[in-house]
């Protein structure tokens, strides 16, 4: 059922932005919720000039891309970085400590590895503060924990499974996961880092020579994880990695959600059902069609998630959205997390140049995009 707003109403949506990590608070609100345009009591603040703002604006571009330039033209200048040899003794060992922990992790009990968990979670905010990520805090010793409610358990189960895939199946880096673990008010997650940090960090100080390489090498690992073959719940052509119900935040966006009803759509047993929670009722001629190719997707290709280190691809992380969709999901996916940054948005348009032309559902995709948000 399509959703539907009052003329007084909103939708808010959390949309994580790297740069300064956000405020702990949003970690107690839900990713999307209504809201209601209200008048609120006079401040006695001055209210800022819109003269003042439009000037900023103009000189605010051309100073950036002037940096950028001359941030660009001193990398090219350096000389290549050397090896280092500590990386490369360091590695083995920080592979032995990896298996370890996964071994303490399968004989622990539960409420011992959750009290340690949330322990190393406070030393790793003292130590590196909060992440940019909701819910997501950086530990000592290489380790990541991702924290969910209780009642979305089943996306950091997809994640686990999603992980163990990948990296079965593809060369393509990723984080290993290690626990998947509740208590009584949360469930978590914990894995292995990822070197290197988001490209949205690097994006515009890359090279044209980076920003080639970056989208050969994503384009292959695309290629990789679209060949993962589905060997689950054989019933059903889409769902996610473990073989149920998908979790997607641009289904959520599109139809009405009471909190009986939960987070979770499907799994569906062909491209006919899963479009049909796709259309919207007021918009009966803008549907997809169906007999696409159904691939293994990540599902949340963004500035956030695609790492770098020097220059180059180092991985992929934040795999809760991935499942077996239609092979344009990736594609239309990537351009409606990220409408506003061209740059990106090109670098996917160049990075499935080979993988499909999509251009027809990415059209439909953005009648119902205007529509229903």
């Amino acid at each position: 059922m399509p959703f539907s707003l009052t003329k007084d109403q909103y939708m808010v949506c959390i949309n994580r932005a790297c740069g300064h990590p956000p405020p702990g608070i949003l970690d107690e609100l839900p990713n999307l919720r209504t809201a209601s345009f209200t008048d609120h009591p006079p401040s006695g603040m001055a209210v800022p000039s819109r003269q003042a703002f439009q000037i900023l604006g103009h000189f605010s571009e051309p100073l950036r891309w002037t940096f950028v330039a001359q941030e660009i033209t001193e990398k090219r200048a350096r000389p290549p970085a050397s090896p280092r040899l500590t990386l490369s003794i360091l590695r083995p060992l920080i592979e032995l400590w990896i298996a370890f922990v996964a071994f303490i992790c399968s004989r622990a009990p539960a409420a011992l590895r959750v009290a340690t968990y949330l322990h190393l979670a406070r030393i790793g905010n003292y130590l590196y503060g909060p992440t940019c990520g909701l819910g997501v805090q950086r530990l000592p010793f290489g380790l990541y924990l991702k924290k969910r409610s209780l009642e979305d358990y089943g996306t950091l189960k997809n994640e686990y499974r999603a992980l163990e895939l990948v990296r079965r199946h593809t060369d393509v880096p990723v984080p290993r996961p290690l626990d998947l673990v509740s208590d009584d008010k949360r469930s978590y997650l914990l894995t292995s880092a990822v070197p290197g940090c988001h490209v949205g960090l690097r994006i515009n100080n890359m090279s044209d020579e980076e920003v080639s390489s970056l989208v050969r090498d994503l384009r292959r690992w695309l290629e990789h994880i679209r060949s993962i073959p589905k060997r689950v719940a054989p019933e059903y052509e889409i769902s996610n990695a473990a073989g149920e119900g998908c979790y997607d935040f641009r289904i959520l966006a599109g139809v009405d959600c009471p909190d009986t009803r939960g987070v979770i759509f499907g799994p569906y047993k062909n491209e006919d059902d899963f479009n049909s929670i796709l259309q919207c009722g007021a918009l009966p001629d803008v549907a997809h069609r169906a007999g696409h190719k159904i691939v293994f997707t990540h599902g949340d290709i963004n500035m956030h998630n695609v790492m770098v280190k020097d220059g180059k691809l180092s991985g992929i992380v934040d795999w809760e959205c991935a499942g077996w969709y239609p092979e344009y999901w990736e594609y239309t996916k990537a351009h409606y997390v990220t409408k506003h940054h061209w740059h990106w948005r090109k670098m996917v348009d160049e990075a499935f140049r080979e993988l499909g032309d999509y251009r027809d559902e990415l059209a439909t995709e953005k009648k119902l995009w205007e529509y229903c948000f």
